[in-house]
């Protein structure tokens, strides 16, 4: 019997974890009027495409000016502000992979979903989740000590980005539960 551990590190299986969670919070989410965008699954559905962060005045990503892709946005329909950005790292927690999300997204200009620019500022939150058998505490705190002092000298228009959340979990089961946690304080200002 192949566990769920085991099947998010299976290669095949990239994304799923992503799609999963992202239909998880698109049935909570839609009561509360945020469309919930996401990378991996059926293009042929409306929310799911790819989620760019890129630099530079185009009016579209290239490859050249792409910096990252990220798994999910919280978003609202009507305005295209991006409430939250969402990397799940499905496979590890390691500080370079989690920071090179962080920056990645932080130094560039623009967020994309489908070539259509989306919103971000203060009221955006990013959010780096992955997987450990550790909550690692004490390191990922020390991380977002020194992202908050380097995103004020970044200049970029992404670090206008208003928090970093950096999460570890060890049972994708509850993974859902503890993105709607954090999601419930940046829907009431408790970030």
């Amino acid at each position: 019997m192949e566990t769920n551990i085991a099947r998010s590190t299976n290669v095949k299986n990239h994304g799923r974890l992503t799609v999963e969670t992202a239909k998880h919070l698109q049935d909570l989410l839609k009561d509360k009027g945020y469309d919930v965008l996401y990378d991996h699954g059926d293009t042929s559905n409306g929310n799911v495409g790819t989620i760019v962060s890129w630099y530079g005045d185009g009016k579209k990503p290239e490859r050249e000016t792409e910096l990252s892709q990220l798994d999910l946005a919280i978003v609202e329909p009507s305005s295209n502000k991006v409430m939250a950005l969402i990397e799940i790292e499905e496979t590890n927690d390691r500080p370079k992979t989690l920071m090179g999300d962080v920056f990645c997204t932080l130094v560039g200009d623009q967020i994309n979903f489908r070539e259509k620019s989306l919103s971000v500022g203060r009221w955006t939150t990013l959010m780096i989740v992955g997987f450990s058998k550790e909550t690692h505490v004490k390191r990922n705190q020390h991380i977002l000590t020194k992202v908050e002092r380097i995103k004020a000298a970044l200049g970029s228009k992404n670090s206008s980005i208003g928090k970093v959340i950096i999460k570890t979990f060890s049972d994708e089961a509850k993974l859902p539960a503890l993105l709607l946690y954090e999601l419930d304080k940046v829907f009431k200002g408790g970030l």
